[in-house]
Order: C-alpha cells, then sequence, then structure tokens
C-alpha cells in the first residue's frame, strides 16, 4: 500500500498541483481497476511532457499544464465516444444541436432509441 500511494503522490505531482489536471486524472484511475503496474505506467507516461506554449491559450492551465491530463483521459475513453467528445469541444452549451451532429454524422446508430443512446453518451462523458 506505501508504494501505491508514493505512486499516487508522483501522479498529483505530474499534474503540476492544477485542481482540474488532479481531478481529470483521479476520476480515470477510479473507473478502472488498477494495478500498481498500471498507475506506474501512467507516472512514467511521456504524455506529461507535451505542453502548449501559454501564450496559444488565454488560460494558463490549458496554455501549460491540463493538455497531458485531457490526453491520459481522452485515450482513455471507449472509440465510441472519442468522436462524440470532440463534437462536444464545439457545440459546448448547445446540446440539441450537439446531439443532431452526432447523428448526422454517423455517430449514433440508426434504428436505436437516439434519446436514450445520447442521454448515455453524454452522461459517460461527464
Amino acid at each position: 500500500m506505501h508504494k501505491i500511494k508514493f505512486i499516487g503522490e508522483g501522479i498529483v505531482k505530474k499534474c503540476g498541483g492544477l485542481p482540474l489536471v488532479i481531478q481529470i486524472v483521479g476520476s480515470m484511475i477510479r473507473t478502472k481497476k488498477m494495478s500498481r503496474q498500471d498507475w506506474k505506467s501512467v507516472v512514467d507516461s511521456k504524455i506529461w511532457e507535451w505542453k502548449t506554449p501559454a501564450s496559444s491559450s488565454s488560460s494558463t492551465e490549458i496554455g501549460g499544464d491540463i493538455l497531458p491530463g485531457l490526453m491520459l483521459s481522452y485515450d482513455d475513453l471507449p472509440y465510441y465516444l472519442k468522436s462524440c467528445f470532440v463534437y462536444c469541444c464545439i457545440y459546448t452549451k448547445a446540446c440539441n444541436t450537439l446531439i443532431m451532429q452526432w447523428v448526422a454524422h454517423g455517430l449514433i446508430e440508426v434504428g436505436i432509441d437516439v434519446k436514450a443512446t445520447t442521454n448515455q453518451y453524454i452522461e459517460d462523458l461527464i
């Protein structure tokens, strides 16, 4: 248990002390049954070296240390949610427009309960 606590502290350190990144990575880890080796692979991931220049964003977090946490979270999504996630970035508040775009672009299977499926996808992404 001591080793996993040490690894967890390493993950928090990699998150740069940013609460949003800690929450994203923590949520990803919490929803899976991860072994000590899985936790270690998160700490040792090269993704932590990915940074965007602060000047490319109006937000310090987005411009700096948040990208690795978002990438880890995105990489962990099931394949069918990855495209849906990208659309969420475009249609942040217009949920009905978002759903219509998912259907129009074939991200929701025809012949199933579209409302239930899209509600489940949104719930999974949140």
